[in-house]
């Protein structure tokens, strides 16, 4: 019987004791041995998930939860050393539509299934520290958006916070541009996003050339030149459920060294300002399919 590690947020809205247990009976009944993992804090999850890593056998660790559940378990992950899952929980779950997953039992039966396929991740470098994402990082407008979503009306309001914050930076418009540099190579945008997955904020699609499982990133300027150009882009993605910017383009490894002065989101998540450099980490670990 394969044992499966499995990492619960007790802190997540999400979570709650007797899904948790659903889940577990769920994988059980598939044939697999889940050991529950049940850190209190971000700094006991990652040291949990770290340790399990360097065991001689590489673990198969399973992250229940949403976006930034995955994101704190990739960067507790040393390269080479895991395989991970995922079932989700919570509203968004990027990462559970990128790889076409409906529903936790459809979950747990690909855990049992055990399809592997070698992942990739971006790494992002500044003055905020050093920290992976799997999905995209956002520097600019949906950013300061992120950035400025308040608690209270996110559990009022779900995913429709973001949208109020959105509209908060209309009014508080940024007019700065940032430079990207990818060796000799040079851009300007009002806001980017590099993806390494193709949907963004859910159901939305941005960039319809991204993938988890390919060696590039696709880099997407958003050329806004004001709130209008912002909120006739958001419409747009709203609508029409996807997106594909003229100027976007498909990166190789090389380095991408963005400057400015502008927010910066790694999966959903604030990480400090520019400037900012980001690197691809190619077959980073494996990912159960």
């Amino acid at each position: 019987m394969q044992t499966v590690h499995v990492v619960f947020n007790p802190a997540s809205g999400s979570y709650a004791p007797a899904r948790a247990e659903q889940i577990l009976t769920g994988l059980r009944a598939a044939g697999l041995d889940p050991q529950p993992l049940l850190p209190q804090t971000l700094a006991e999850s990652m040291q949990a998930v770290a340790e399990l890593c360097n065991r001689t056998t590489p673990p198969t660790i399973i992250a229940v939860g949403g976006d930034g559940t995955i994101n704190t378990v990739i960067n507790s992950m040393p390269q080479g050393r895991a395989t991970l899952g995922i079932i989700p929980l919570g509203t968004a779950n990027v990462m559970a539509r990128e790889l076409g997953i409906s529903s936790q039992q459809d979950a747990i039966a690909r855990i049992a299934r055990g399809t592997l396929r070698p992942f990739s991740v971006g790494e992002a470098s500044s003055a905020a520290g050093v920290r992976r994402f799997v999905l995209m990082a956002g520097i600019g407008a949906d950013a300061a958006a992120v950035a400025d979503v308040r608690p209270s009306e996110k559990r009022l309001l779900g995913k429709g916070a973001y949208i109020l914050s959105a509209l908060r930076q209309c009014l508080n418009w940024d007019s700065g541009s940032l430079t990207v540099t990818i060796g000799r190579h040079q851009h300007s945008c009002h806001s980017l996003l590099v993806a390494n997955a193709a949907h963004y904020a859910g159901p939305y699609r941005l960039a319809p050339r991204a993938s988890l499982f390919a060696p590039h990133f696709e880099l997407v300027p958003l050329l806004f030149r004001g709130p209008s150009d912002l909120l006739r882009f958001a419409g747009s993605v709203f609508i029409h459920g996807t997106y594909e910017a003229a100027d976007a383009f498909c990166t190789s490894q090389e380095p991408i060294l963005i400057e400015g002065d502008k927010p910066v989101q790694l999966d959903g998540d604030s990480f400090g300002t520019t400037p900012l450099s980001i690197r691809l980490i190619p077959d980073f670990n494996q990912l159960i399919v």
